[in-house]
């Protein structure tokens, strides 16, 4: 899954700025922290930055000198996917901070990635025609809000659910890729035109996972009609295939997400007498892994349904 680097601006975002509420939120955001909040530099600010660039797809949020971070920071990193610059700081104005000057001269080429500029009518640090300025010389999307003043703590904006649907937006344009904790916990068994078929790290239950590969996609309805309707029939499939073949009592079937934020359906086999049933198996006990042999002979058994067989490229 897309990452996400949060980037405060001057003097950090305090436990009431949408930016922490979002790490809040979502593990997948993490920030970009600073030695020195108060004085800011841009070369150790930079490098501090380019430090969290790992390689992996990201897209950077940015918040007032952090958007302007964020665009300092654009040549020289391929793994940057794109960018929210919110409430933009224009370093270069009258008046402005001594703390700021090293941040100036703003870059003005286009960025090499999606970008979207979200901009207040009463920003005391960016007047609305500059953030136009700006918008036009990177070849980012403006988005005006009104009078919000810099967007901060201070409109009392809480989780900011509009600015984390231009987020996905952004996020959407992105390559798909599985989350990384997905990845840690499952092996992938099969692929089909819309999903990955996971097998759950865990001996006691069969259990698999399907994960749509679309960017993004967290909640059901982040997907498109026919991705809906392919999905339900996936996961019906998959219930019932598993449901004969590993001869299930009850089906358990959910998706959650509110640690891993991606898009990813459980599928488990639940039978009288198991370790956890009735009750649910998430956070039931410590989880007994399956060791290769073991991962091959379930997914063998559950490669035996004709309708599995027919939905699913087999990869493991």
């Amino acid at each position: 899954m897309t990452r996400i680097l949060n980037i405060p601006g001057w003097q950090d975002s305090g436990p009431n700025h949408w930016q922490t509420q979002w790490e809040r939120l979502d593990a997948n955001i993490t920030r970009v922290v600073q030695d020195d909040w108060e004085t800011p530099e841009l070369g150790p600010w930079l490098t501090r930055l380019r430090a969290k660039l790992t390689g992996e797809p990201t897209v950077l949020c940015g918040h007032g000198l952090g958007s302007i971070l964020a665009v300092h920071a654009a040549a020289g990193s391929p793994s940057v996917v794109g960018a929210l610059l919110v409430a933009p700081s224009d370093v270069e104005g009258k008046g402005r901070a001594k703390a700021f000057k090293s941040f100036a001269p703003i870059p003005r080429g286009k960025l090499p990635f999606p970008a979207i500029v979200i901009a207040s009518r009463n920003d005391e640090y960016c007047s609305m025609p500059r953030a136009k300025e700006l918008s036009e010389a990177w070849g980012a999307r403006l988005v005006d809000v009104g009078k919000e003043g810099h967007l901060n703590a201070e409109p009392g904006l809480g989780t900011w659910p509009e600015g984390r649907a231009l987020l996905r937006s952004l996020c959407a344009r992105a390559p798909f890729t599985l989350d990384s904790r997905l990845a840690l916990d499952t092996s992938v068994a099969g692929e089909s035109a819309l999903s990955l078929l996971l097998l759950m790290n865990e001996a006691r239950y069969p259990w698999f996972l399907l994960v749509p590969k679309r960017a993004a996609a967290s909640e059901l309805f982040d997907l498109s009609g026919d991705d809906q309707r392919a999905l339900a029939l996936e996961s019906t499939l998959l219930c019932e295939a598993m449901a004969t073949v590993f001869r299930a009592d009850k089906m358990n079937v959910g998706a959650l997400g509110n640690i891993v934020r991606q898009l990813h359906v459980h599928h488990v086999v639940r039978t009288l007498g198991d370790p956890a049933w009735p009750g649910p198996v998430w956070s039931h006990s410590p989880r007994v892994p399956r060791d290769g042999a073991a991962k091959k002979a379930i997914i063998d058994r559950l490669f035996t349904h004709a309708g599995i067989s027919a939905r699913f490229e087999r990869k493991a």
